[in-house]
């Protein structure tokens, strides 16, 4: 594959990735995930795959995620990292107030035998 349609299917990923967690598909959104995945919310809090899918079906409802630009660079054929600016409208499960959050995101994709997966997702919030 060239490197130019490999962009397009992590695009397309992540892309579906965004999908999934605004529509509650967390069957798809567990496919997308490494099992070791490493998940740093703009907070603070580090998640494996595990807690963060309790913590996105319990504690969380996506209502959009919004990302810009995005630039992905390759390290050999098995490893990308996607970084850019992201933006969640969220809010807390049980509020009713909306919470907008504006930030920077980096991903590191892994191709292994389930495809391409997200192994690390390190979220920045911007300056105020």
């Amino acid at each position: 594959m060239t490197t130019a349609t490999v962009k397009s299917e992590l695009l397309a990923l992540e892309q579906e990735r965004r999908r999934a967690l605004v529509e509650e598909d967390y069957s798809r959104v567990a496919e997308l995930f490494a099992d070791d995945l490493v998940y740093v919310h703009t907070t603070g809090l580090v998640q494996d795959k595990a807690d963060y899918l309790e913590y996105a079906k319990s504690a969380v409802e996506y209502l959009d995620i919004e990302r810009g630009e995005l630039l992905i660079r390759f390290y050999g054929d098995h490893l990308a990292v996607m970084t850019g600016t992201q933006c969640n409208t969220l809010h807390k499960r049980g509020g009713d107030q909306s919470i907008r959050g504006e930030g920077f995101a980096t991903q590191v994709w892994s191709l292994g035998a389930e495809g391409w997966q997200i192994s690390s997702f390190h979220g920045t919030r911007a300056p105020n």
